[in-house]
């Protein structure tokens, strides 16, 4: 067991956070005020070549690992959670293409649009108003027709949609075997695509999420990724794998609630001695501490399970939701340790305390993510041996 980083990996770690400290940090704030898509600071991110991580070498990316993917989502989170869900997001939008297209598809498709001056942008189109963690209930339809799927539906919540290039769609080719009849297809911004409604949020608003409408759009027969009917375990094998990106924004925001408030703890005098000296302080910290290291533990263990391909649905459920609960409880905790300045919008920590909610809720909520991971252990305690042997017949007390 070896925790260490390799030397690429902890360059690229130190360049994120780098970025982060000269171009996120001191600007989120401000920039939070617009309410818009942070152009500048992703197109410098873009350039710095902390985007797109994910796309393999043969289709003109880096090829890089999902754990190295993690220490860019952590140290951005850091800065703002908003931000680098703007940076990051290409990581979720490309995904499903990563895992079921061929390499001839995302050099069509997916390579123009990593490889010019400027970012292009994918956005993840799975959720809809009335089927957000019940993927079954997808209403949009792609219909055969001829050499092409004509797509008609909408989707809501997606970030980046007006930026959006590329849609990675979820669609249902045969709506009466519900969650079976998904297919994905990759859909350009073309006729018939078209921006709906704009989300107002309470948080991460250095974010864009907005309804994104097909209606009778065409799309040729190689825009379809994998075979019909297999949208659904993309999909899941998709979301298995980023959880671990937002588990790493979650532990970057949880970090940053801890570094704040100790700071403000140590500074902050009361009855002769810093506040951080209190008993009832210096616990707390020490608790948000633990949160930290632990999230960060489950997080890159759960990259690195992803990364070789094993059994990882359970361990990045654990990750996405102990990290973002972790981010919500530290950002809570730093307010109260800051007190009446914690709750003033001039100090970063409220900003923390929005933006981390969010993170309990998009890409799975919590409560999805412990119903996987509960029925995860159910399954693998049917044939388990603990060597005590005890057989229950229906009454209150077991048979031994």
């Amino acid at each position: 067991m070896d925790f260490s980083l390799t030397k690429e990996e902890q360059e690229l770690y130190e360049k994120a956070k780098t970025f982060t400290k000269e171009h996120i940090t001191p600007k989120a704030h401000e920039l939070e005020k617009k309410d818009e898509f942070p152009a500048d600071v992703v197109q410098k991110a873009y350039e710095a070549g902390l985007m797109n991580l994910h796309i393999p070498k043969e289709a003109g990316g880096p090829g890089m690992s999902l754990l190295a993917e993690t220490f860019v989502s952590e140290a951005t989170g850091y800065g703002c959670a908003g931000i680098a869900t703007s940076i990051m997001c290409n990581n979720l939008a490309f995904a499903p293409l990563v895992i079921g297209a061929t390499i001839d598809q995302l050099k069509k498709y997916v390579q123009p649009l990593i490889t010019e001056k400027e970012p292009k942008f994918g956005g993840f189109c799975l959720t809809e108003r009335k089927a957000g963690s019940d993927a079954a209930g997808v209403a949009t339809r792609a219909e055969r027709d001829g050499d092409e799927y004509i797509i008609n539906g909408t989707k809501c919540f997606i970030t980046n949609g007006p930026q959006s290039s590329l849609f990675t769609v979820f669609a249902s080719t045969q709506p009466e075997l519900k969650h079976k009849g998904l297919s994905v297809f990759m859909v350009p911004k073309q006729k018939g695509v078209k921006i709906g409604h704009i989300e107002n949020k309470m948080g991460q608003l250095n974010s864009v999420q907005s309804e994104v409408i097909f209606e009778d759009v065409r799309v040729p027969q190689d825009c379809l990724v994998g075979k019909e009917g297999e949208g659904f375990k993309i999909a899941m094998m998709t979301l298995d794998k980023t959880r671990a990106g937002i588990a790493a924004i979650a532990t970057g925001v949880a970090q940053r609630a801890l570094d704040e408030a100790a700071r403000f703890a140590n500074i902050r005098h009361q009855f002769g001695k810093p506040i951080g000296r209190f008993q009832g302080i210096s616990f707390k910290l020490a608790d948000m501490g633990a949160r930290v290291a632990a999230a960060r533990l489950l997080t890159r263990y759960a990259a690195w399970l992803a990364d070789r391909d094993l059994p990882v649905s359970k361990d990045s459920s654990y990750a996405k939701f102990f990290a973002s609960d972790a981010a919500m409880e530290n950002a809570t905790d730093a307010v109260q340790i800051m007190g009446g300045y914690g709750y003033l919008s001039e100090y970063p920590v409220e900003k923390l305390m929005r933006d981390a909610k969010l993170l309990q809720i998009y890409e799975g909520t919590n409560e999805v993510q412990r119903l996987v991971a509960g029925g995860a252990i159910l399954k693998d305690s049917i044939n388990l041996d603990t060597g005590f042997h005890v057989e229950y017949d229906g009454k209150d007390a077991p048979t031994f």
